[in-house]
């Protein structure tokens, strides 16, 4: 029996689980803690406190650790972190744990590694369609910000994650109304260019919003007062969609394609709606392709802590 604690820290909320691997490989979570991210001064205090809830007995030997975080990763040791107030270095714990093994990844390659096991989670269709055995699968997720990863299948019969900060890559838009929203949301950003995590996020809603209505209000309270063929909706379930067509088309997620992140997660109406499908769709060259490709929303909170939990898994094979 092996031990893993898979951690999936997130702008908002971090994570963590205990996971155990039996003699055949099968995977179990067996107690997980939720902490605010913001109330927390570095990543030891967040792993103490974490401990120190007693949901994740201090006292077990750790054969695997993995770490998700929102950034990019360096060395497997560091990873400056967008939307979280301090910096992560786990060449610390590798002193503290001694043997444990710990990966520090991207929270979207562990995103990613929870596409294989979606059997296992909860989810809802947003487009059906056929996946082809082999071919790359593709996560896309809006929250604080906007997360890609694509994953590949080896091979050996394991998968290679293929990291990606495409929500930082320019973001696309046509036509009078969205070109009158992209000169707002430069001036109400001061942004260089528009760009997918401005867009596509929790902040992006409250920032359509407020073009569409004048009205500065939460995302919380957005998707209370709008319905199903409100403007806000319309236009953000096309801009989410867009995002999805783009890295769809860049990896040729031919796989499946899967929505994760917090914003679809809760409001599931803002992606599972024809003007989500129609948009994803709209390819000159490409549009049946597209069309053919399953699109899943999770709607598991977990998802990224068993996808941590599935990396440390697989590189525990490996010795």
């Amino acid at each position: 029996m092996e031990n893993i604690i898979a951690v999936d820290i997130g702008g908002t909320n971090s994570r963590f689980a205990h996971f155990t691997v039996d003699n055949n490989g099968g995977l179990s979570c067996v107690g997980t803690v939720k902490l605010k991210t913001a109330s927390t001064s570095s990543l030891d205090d967040l792993i103490d406190r974490a401990l120190a809830s007693g949901s994740i007995p201090a006292g077990v030997h750790w054969n695997t650790v993995v770490l998700a975080v929102p950034g990019a990763v360096k060395e497997n040791t560091y990873a400056s972190l967008a939307n979280v107030p301090w910096e992560v270095d786990v060449s610390g714990l590798r002193v503290r744990w001694g043997a444990t093994r710990i990966f520090l990844i991207n929270d979207f390659v562990a995103q990613a590694f929870a596409c294989p096991l979606a059997k296992r989670l909860e989810t809802e269709t947003v487009q059906t369609g056929v996946a082809e055995p082999r071919a790359a699968m593709a996560v896309v997720g809006a929250g604080t910000g906007l997360g890609h990863c694509a994953l590949v299948a080896t091979d050996g019969g394991d998968f290679l994650p293929l990291p990606s900060e495409a929500g930082h890559a320019a973001f696309p838009f046509y036509g009078k109304t969205e070109t009158a929203y992209r000169d707002f949301l430069m001036e109400r950003t001061g942004a260089e260019y528009p760009y997918g995590d401005i867009v596509v996020s929790g902040p992006g809603l409250t920032n359509l919003h407020a073009f569409l209505t004048g009205r500065e209000i939460p995302p919380k309270d957005i998707v209370a007062e709008i319905a199903p063929e409100s403007e806000t909706t319309v236009l953000f379930a096309r801009f989410y969609a867009r995002a999805c067509r783009n890295y769809a088309l860049t990896v040729l997620a031919l796989g499946g394609l899967f929505i994760a992140g917090g914003v679809a997660m809760k409001n599931p109406f803002l992606v599972v709606n024809d003007h989500f499908r129609k948009e994803f769709g709209e390819s000159r060259h490409y549009g049946p392709m597209l069309r053919q490709i399953p699109v899943s929303l999770i709607v598991s909170e977990d998802s990224g802590l068993w996808g941590a939990a599935n990396y440390g898994m697989m590189k525990g094979k490996g010795g």
